[in-house]
């Protein structure tokens, strides 16, 4: 082998290295920080396509709150490590059902979910989206409650709240810590329709019905007229009870 020859293969040899040395940083950000950043978002980081800057921008998404009932008076009744793993096996699957349906997770506050479908990246669906895994996330919830009782625990029932409209969305904080989140508006408005909603509900707004599609089943009597507070008129809500061919399930029937 000529000395041309040699340095080639050094080369080679180095640039073989350095990718599996890259290889496994990308492996270690994914396993640490994926628990903590959505999918999208360390897909952005990672791929240096984008800086992570402090800012935001305008665009209409679609939001989604998702909270359970009776929470905090199980947290005091339940022993603590029980109610930890009740909790973590009901978000496990809550979480699975938002990343199949491209929604992206922004925080957990509690039991709460807090999700919007839409961002970072675009998505014309977002609606539609997020109707579906809505009902998705309820249908899943009598096999939760199977688990439950299977492990002595007490059967739960969650809320959702969809709303679609205009957010400001960025990375929010400093140059040492940042989050990726949304503010505004109908933010609030998503939060308060999730807090009219009853155990095993989607409620939504008009908004988040005209931009889904006519794929979203609702129940013409469960519809309510309110005034949420900070709200400068009354809201339709609108009751969702499928998707498509598939609905929540009602007590009695078949899971």
């Amino acid at each position: 082998m000529n000395e041309c020859e040699e340095k080639l293969r050094e080369a080679e040899e180095e640039i073989r290295r350095l990718k599996d040395l890259l290889d496994s940083r990308d492996r270690f950000i994914h396993d640490t920080f994926g628990r903590y950043l959505t999918g999208e978002v360390l897909e952005e980081i990672l791929s240096g396509k984008t800086q992570v800057q402090i800012g935001g921008e305008r665009r209409v998404v679609t939001i989604m709150f998702a909270d359970l009932r009776q929470s905090t008076m199980l947290s005091e009744i339940m022993d603590p490590v029980d109610f930890i793993s009740m909790l973590n096996h009901f978000l496990a699957g809550m979480i699975e059902i938002v990343n199949a349906w491209q929604g992206n997770i922004l925080e957990f506050v509690g039991d709460a979910i807090v999700a919007v479908f839409g961002a970072p990246m675009v998505n014309d669906y977002a609606a539609r989206d997020a109707a579906a895994c809505a009902v998705a996330m309820q249908r899943l919830m009598p096999r939760v409650n199977e688990w439950n009782v299977q492990q002595g625990f007490p059967e739960i029932s969650m809320g959702i709240g969809l709303h679609t409209g205009e957010a400001i969305l960025g990375n929010i904080g400093s140059q040492t810590r940042t989050k990726y989140d949304m503010i505004g508006r109908n933010v609030n408005l998503a939060s308060r329709v999730q807090g009219y909603s009853k155990g095993g509900q989607i409620l939504a707004t008009t908004e988040l019905l005209e931009a889904a599609g006519k794929q979203v089943i609702v129940n013409e009597q469960g519809a309510m007229w309110v005034k949420p507070k900070g709200i400068q008129t009354e809201i339709l809500l609108h009751d969702v009870i499928g998707f498509g061919s598939q609905y929540i399930p009602q007590t009695g029937e078949e899971k």
